[in-house]
């Protein structure tokens, strides 16, 4: 599984971009804007041919899920934490009726134990150093996920954090289900399609 995760920051031809990666066999975009309101988010949205909304994830506004064919809902850590594990059970039964996947993002494999079998997918990070966040560096406890432990977390763990083409093909060593990427795909946007072309060439490996 390999994921690419938008950039915070508002990008020149970025829904150009985006569908290019998707024609280039991007699997899963997480739709993530932060600081962006509603119309330009949906506007965003709005961009991604219909053949590809289903390969998308909401990170905000997750009504919109009901309005186009995405694939599913990302929940930030900040709104996991104002949610027990009962009620993320229920909602990830709710969102399966609607034919929706959850995700959430962790940075610690006991915080993955304590929501086992709550979500779809998971991030895990700091994989290695950040790319596109300088101080935020690789945590050596995440080097490694023990099979048998994902066995009994029935949740597919993906690494981020630090990846690009020179390597992702050890997040398969280490145990991860796929990879995301974030700050080697935008930290130079003209060079976007290729980057994500290498990275995608090294995983398929």
């Amino acid at each position: 599984m390999l994921i690419v995760i938008t950039s915070p920051d508002r990008i020149e031809n970025e829904s150009e971009l985006i569908n290019q990666l998707f024609a280039e066999g991007l699997e899963i975009l997480h739709l993530r804007k932060p600081t962006w309101i509603k119309p330009a988010y949906e506007s965003l949205l709005k961009s991604i041919p219909p053949e590809h909304k289903r390969k998308v994830v909401l990170h905000q506004f997750h009504e919109l899920a009901s309005k186009y064919n995405i694939k599913g809902l990302h929940l930030r850590e900040e709104n996991r934490l104002q949610i027990s594990v009962t009620e993320l059970v229920e909602l990830k039964k709710e969102l399966k009726r609607k034919n929706l996947t959850i995700s959430s993002s962790f940075h610690s494999s006991e915080e993955i134990e304590r929501h086992k079998n709550v979500f779809d997918y998971v991030f895990l990070s700091p994989v290695f150093d950040s790319i596109s966040k300088p101080d935020y560096l690789r945590n050596d406890a995440l080097g490694r996920m023990n099979d048998k432990w994902k066995s009994t977390i029935k949740t597919d763990i993906i690494a981020l954090g630090g990846i690009d083409a020179s390597n992702i093909s050890k997040t398969k060593e280490m145990g991860f289900n796929g990879a995301a990427v974030l700050g080697a795909i935008w930290k130079k946007p003209e060079m976007a399609l290729k980057t994500f072309k290498q990275i995608r060439t090294n995983y398929l490996k």
